[in-house]
């Protein structure tokens, strides 16, 4: 998809902040307080989107146990797609979903509203949704690699 808010996105961003925020004002950073994560984008609009703990522990052995999986599935998140559809006004946009970590993403697709700080900054925030028996809101940081700093 060809837009000017698309081509300003294109590049690679590294992610400097997730969180997910409840209603009562709770602050979640399931990927603790230094996550890990790249954000690419083309200027035709291909995305691919990476994140999670920093600090995720190996497995014990060649083989993860049950836990170990589910903690290795807890603390990384990825998906990847075309943007389809751009609206400059409300400052959103709509992934279409070819492949993820959760499976439920898979050929669905994926709202993002975005707030661009300046050339080296954006924050991309989700609507809000279901996590751990609340309803909260994603807010993730990103910082364009080899760009400004904080």
């Amino acid at each position: 998809m060809e837009n000017d808010r698309i081509r300003r996105l294109a590049g690679c961003w590294d992610l400097v902040e997730g969180t997910f925020t409840a209603a009562d004002g709770t602050v979640r950073t399931p990927w603790g307080a230094a996550p890990s994560g790249v954000l690419l984008v083309t200027p035709s609009g291909e995305l691919s989107a990476h994140g999670g703990r920093r600090d995720r522990a190996p497995f014990a052995g060649e083989h993860p146990t049950p836990g170990e999986k589910q903690q290795a599935y807890d603390d990384y998140f990825s998906y990847y797609g075309r943007v389809v559809r751009v609206d400059d006004e409300a400052g959103t946009f709509v992934t279409a979903v070819d492949g993820a970590t959760n499976p439920g993403w898979i050929g669905g697709q994926q709202l993002r509203y975005l707030d661009i700080e300046d050339d080296d900054h954006i924050v991309l925030r989700t609507p809000p949704l279901a996590l751990a028996g609340s309803i909260v809101v994603g807010r993730f940081a990103w910082r364009r690699r080899g760009g400004g700093a904080g």
